[in-house]
């Protein structure tokens, strides 16, 4: 059964054949910190689920593993020239807030 990254029922990410190979994105990407008891968790309201998937989807594209609402808009770019990206977690970053 195929896996994907959900937020608040939203699929961010592409199907993965298993639930682990979802977590090493989910690391990749950075959405992926310690408890109090040093277990690995999803931060905030992601979570791992089942989901629907054809044979295509599950071979995927390196680099094509965590999609973001906010990535999908037009590249954006700060005063210095360095590429601003979206903030994993939604929340602006300190770049965002200060332009």
């Amino acid at each position: 059964m195929p896996y994907a990254l959900f937020e608040n029922d939203e699929q961010m990410t592409r199907p993965f054949r298993t639930e682990r190979e979802v977590w090493e994105a989910a690391e990749r990407a950075d959405l992926v910190t310690l408890d109090t008891h040093g277990e690995k968790v999803l931060d905030n309201n992601f979570e791992i689920k089942p989901c629907e998937a054809t044979a295509d989807e599950l071979a995927g594209a390196p680099g094509q593993e965590i999609v973001f609402p906010d990535a999908r808009s037009a590249d954006r770019t700060l005063d210095n020239g360095a590429e601003q990206r979206p903030s994993p977690t939604g929340k602006k970053t300190a770049a965002e807030t200060s332009s």
